[in-house]
């Protein structure tokens, strides 16, 4: 009777462990949501560059951007 127990104890924990080693492998050797981390990776490289293009040109845009805004909260004013 103990013998019967301990070998179908023996036979489940096998079996538990088989299927974790599965599970293990298909977890390592799966490719799905690849896709998405290149995506995030481009964006991320995108932000990087716009950021770096804005550091670097900072006053010149800042300077555009005050002479529309004052041309056309002017011109707005005005009507």
């Amino acid at each position: 009777m103990m013998n019967n127990a301990a070998l179908m104890l023996y036979v489940k924990a096998q079996n538990k462990l088989n299927n974790a080693q599965e599970q293990a492998k298909a977890f390592l050797n799966d490719e799905e949501g690849d896709t998405n981390f290149l995506s995030v990776i481009i964006l991320l490289g995108i932000a990087l560059a716009l950021a770096a293009v804005f550091i670097g040109f900072k006053d010149q845009i800042l300077g555009w951007f005050h002479t529309n805004a004052d041309g056309f909260f002017s011109t707005s004013a005005g009507e």
